[in-house]
């Protein structure tokens, strides 16, 4: 199992250790490509293949050297996002969702020396693939419903163009916890919202919650704003640092904005 998403050793070891893609991810709309770090095992994947006798799968690779590598070349162009910031915007989620202390955004960094060049690399997450946003909220575990909870305020605070339920992945550990990946549409300046998740519209937000983004507004007056001036816009942190005000004066989570306010797909 990797490290937690927090653990400074990870965050060093997925900046240096030697990379080599696995595969691609089929469904994903630009480059996503699966890859293992070769700093523990340093074989390949060729010399994998000539031990087992046949192409390795993933269960023969150690779930901890595994991450997600989403090069800046492989981001398809989009109208209302700045080409190549993509990957950027991945590792500046990761780093609010530190700031407000819900680490629930895997380990991600940037790295300029990937084998397809510049781009974002993630811990990998070993999930169950048949449990997604819906099926978490429909099982009504209290721990797990808490921590979608903070995905809406997180997600709100981003703007996130695109959250799908299949963005929603849960570990199975004790106590359960959720993870949220996929964040390269967000902290445009404009609403950009769209999610599965309006089932709180206008609701009142949980007091700790509120807490923590006055904490990140108070942490965006330091030096969390100069580390994510080095991934995103002026006026992209300075938007965020509104937001932050306007939940906190709202107080309850969002209500829809734009005319399409679920992503497409929904998975």
């Amino acid at each position: 199992m990797s490290a937690p998403a927090g653990s400074t050793d990870q965050a060093g070891r997925l900046r240096s250790a030697p990379l080599e893609v696995v595969g691609r991810f089929a469904d994903a709309s630009n480059a996503t490509l699966l890859a293992r770090l070769t700093d523990r095992d340093t074989r390949s994947l060729e010399d994998l293949a000539a031990g087992l006798g046949r192409s390795p799968g993933l269960d023969d690779l150690d779930v901890g050297d595994l991450v997600v590598y989403k090069p800046e070349r492989g981001e398809r162009p989009l109208w209302d996002f700045p080409a190549g910031t993509l990957h950027r915007r991945e590792v500046a989620a990761y780093e609010v969702s530190c700031a407000l202390g819900w680490e629930q955004v895997p380990t991600t960094v940037l790295r300029t020396d990937g084998p397809f060049g510049r781009g974002s690399v993630q811990a990998f997450v070993a999930h169950d693939p048949e449990q997604h946003y819906f099926t978490l909220l429909e099982g009504g575990d209290t721990e797990v419903v808490a921590q979608l909870a903070r995905m809406i305020v997180f997600d709100d605070l981003l703007q996130n163009a695109d959250r799908k339920a299949g963005h929603v992945l849960l570990e199975a550990v004790t106590p359960p916890r959720v993870w949220l990946v996929d964040h390269g549409v967000c902290f445009h300046t404009e609403v950009k919202l769209r999610t599965v998740a309006w089932e709180r519209a206008g609701a009142p937000v949980p007091p700790a919650l509120l807490a923590d983004v006055d904490g990140l507004r108070e942490a965006l007056a330091g030096d969390l704003a100069a580390r994510l001036a080095l991934l995103l816009a002026e006026e992209e942190v300075a938007a965020l640092t509104q937001r932050c005000v306007q939940v906190l004066e709202r107080g309850s989570f969002p209500h829809p904005e734009v005319p399409h306010p679920y992503p497409w797909p929904l998975l």
